[in-house]
């Protein structure tokens, strides 16, 4: 089973040629996108997300959160998790506190394993307001070592199968081989960190599968744009539960952005020994896919088509908006 977490930066570069970019990325049976940058209410982009694989299913959390949110009309954030539908996946509940579409949860039966797709806060000095009271609470460093720690509250209090992966952008490079030119090792920087290592790898028995298999590679999955030197880090990573880390045979990082900002990251599992539908639909689900028709254009979202002839299944049920 093949997994690739990217940060999007913004969801029509997926959607304006969601078969060519699935296939360059490897045609992953679980695709995690991050910052699609969608708001509830842009129902016609929606629809386009949920059909972009007709092969998989689509799981996604969108930002509602006007007090904290009010950059580019509210369109920030978001998360989008794409299952292949033979892995027979189903929602987990979300965290009824995050309003700003920055984690959804899928359990994958198929594979005896559940997903959790992040996109954590990146810390800032700007104020965090209380979504109930409407009043100052911290800033957005403080906001994000909460997060944190709520997520790791809300992994612990879901009962089930004991293999977890928890992947996507985690906005922390956890040691000084992930950044350059410099770890900040000052705080508030090294409280999320420390956090970060205590609530959530060590407290739920998680670890670094990259770091794991590759304990003193160089790599990056960040980069700084704007800078002519090198500016970058590894801020993009798999969190595996130790019970599942025998059953990963790679963890890599992707050379081609993309056009993002950030690198692509995988990692390939073993599915169980029962499993083997998987195999025998991949074909169909790649003609499938290649046989979705497009209109070109940046705001394709909106212009989203089917191929009468495409006669798989039905897409997802539409994710439940976060409250």
């Amino acid at each position: 089973m093949r997994i690739v977490s990217w940060n999007i930066e913004t969801v029509s570069r997926f959607l304006d040629h969601p078969g060519d970019t699935y296939r360059r990325l490897g045609e992953p049976e679980v695709l995690c996108l991050q910052e699609i940058r969608i708001r509830p209410r842009d129902r016609e982009i929606i629809a386009a997300l949920e059909q972009a694989l007709p092969s998989h299913a689509c799981y996604f959390a969108l930002c509602d959160d006007p007090r904290n949110v009010t950059g580019r009309g509210g369109r920030m954030y978001g998360v989008a998790t794409f299952v292949h539908r033979a892995l027979r996946p189903s929602a987990l509940p979300s965290p009824p506190w995050d309003r700003e579409g920055r984690s959804v949860l899928v359990d994958i039966g198929g594979a005896d394993v559940r997903v959790v797709n992040i996109y954590a806060v990146n810390g800032t000095s700007r104020p965090y307001f209380n979504c109930e009271s409407g009043q100052p609470d911290g800033d957005r460093h403080t906001f994000k070592r909460r997060f944190q720690r709520g997520l790791a509250e809300h992994v612990r209090g879901l009962s089930g199968a004991p293999n977890w992966i928890l992947i996507g952008d985690w906005n922390v490079s956890r040691a000084a081989l992930d950044t350059t030119p410099r770890l900040r090792t000052e705080p508030p920087h090294s409280l999320a960190r420390k956090e970060l290592d205590e609530v959530l790898v060590r407290d739920l028995a998680l670890m670094d599968i990259f770091r794991e298999m590759h304990p003193r590679r160089i790599q990056y999955t960040w980069f700084n744009t704007r800078k002519s030197t090198l500016d970058a880090a590894r801020v993009d990573y798999a969190l595996v539960s130790r019970a599942l880390a025998g059953r990963v045979t790679e963890a890599d990082i992707l050379d081609d952005r993309l056009g993002s900002d950030h690198a692509p990251s995988l990692s390939r599992s073993i599915l169980p020994p029962f499993f083997d539908e998987l195999t025998a639909v991949r074909t169909w689900a790649r003609e499938g896919i290649g046989r979705v028709k497009k209109k070109g254009g940046r705001d394709a979202a909106r212009d989203h088509e089917h191929d009468e002839a495409w006669t798989g299944p039905p897409v997802a049920a539409r994710s439940p908006r976060p409250r």
